[in-house]
């Protein structure tokens, strides 16, 4: 068993492209994009963190994407070096048109930053979207992910076999518990409607799944529908007034009057939030990581 765990272990860390920025490493596939690697690390050097990264290529997520300016897609996996194994939440961020830039970068590590000085245990995986800014569909190709049965349940077991590695070799222990939480930013809610109407949204079970401006079209009413309604999964509503997202999510919360505590719904208003403030805040304006626990 010792023998299998470490050769696991060796397997995942193996370490084609790596960069040290002080304390924190960055960890990266062979053939993965190397603008996103410098990107990273410069938010990283910037924002001064402390962490390990790991930047891979998922089986699940597009591993063959011709209008990739790299011909696939990556994946990044950051964890704090303040985290433990003991009870730790895995957040998965689905980002905006045109992310998976710098933008992204610093949007969620500033989150996971001031998440880690309040003692919570965080790791946060971000996959790139088709709609990335290393594509030439920008602004389209929304809900283009999760295509397949199974697809996003396998993509949480690749970031859960990370985890579990590093928690053997940083740590000498197996991880104790995970938690899941889901952040769809703007049009990262096509991704969870996607994952949703796919099935394994709530094969994985998350705790909470976070709607960060994100109700465009009927995502939020189709992703009910798929698989969230009949599932235990908390949902937070985060909008801003008047916005096309707070007009969707009102028809939602009239026409299906879901359980207020268990589908929580934030109007932030239209003249102190702008839509990029309500992303840049998604993980602190809701109750799921409260100060002091």
């Amino acid at each position: 068993m010792i023998g299998r765990r470490f050769a696991l272990a060796a397997s995942v860390f193996l370490c084609f492209f790596c960069t040290s920025t002080m304390a924190s490493e960055i960890q990266s596939d062979i053939g993965t994009y190397k603008k996103t690697r410098t990107r990273l690390n410069s938010v990283i050097t910037d924002m001064d963190l402390k962490a390990t990264s790991w930047i891979f290529r998922s089986r699940f997520n597009g591993m063959h994407d011709r209008k990739h300016y790299n011909g696939k897609r990556d994946t990044i996996l950051f964890v704090p070096h303040t985290s433990i194994p003991d009870d730790i939440t895995l957040v998965v961020w689905f980002h905006g048109l045109g992310g998976f830039s710098k933008k992204t970068f610093r949007r969620v590590l500033t989150q996971v930053k001031e998440i880690s000085r309040d003692g919570h245990s965080i790791a946060i995986s971000i996959p790139e979207m088709p709609w990335s800014t290393n594509t030439s569909t920008k602004g389209s190709r929304q809900g283009k992910v999760w295509k397949y049965p199974g697809d996003f349940r396998g993509f949480i077991d690749e970031n859960k076999s990370k985890l579990a590695s590093w928690a053997l070799l940083e740590h000498g222990t197996d991880i104790k518990n995970i938690r899941i939480v889901v952040v769809g930013h703007s049009a990262g809610g096509s991704a969870i409607n996607a994952a949703s109407e796919e099935g394994s949204l709530c094969a994985v079970n998350p705790e909470v799944v976070i709607w960060s401006d994100a109700s465009y079209g009927h995502w939020l009413q189709r992703a009910w529908s798929g698989c969230i309604a009949n599932s235990g999964i908390e949902m937070h509503l985060l909008v801003r007034k008047w916005d096309r997202p707070y007009q969707n999510a009102s028809e939602f919360m009239e026409e299906h009057a879901p359980d207020p505590k268990r589908v929580k719904y934030q109007i932030l208003n239209r003249k102190q939030w702008h839509h990029g403030d309500i992303g840049n805040r998604a993980l602190i304006l809701t109750d799921v990581f409260p100060p002091g626990r």
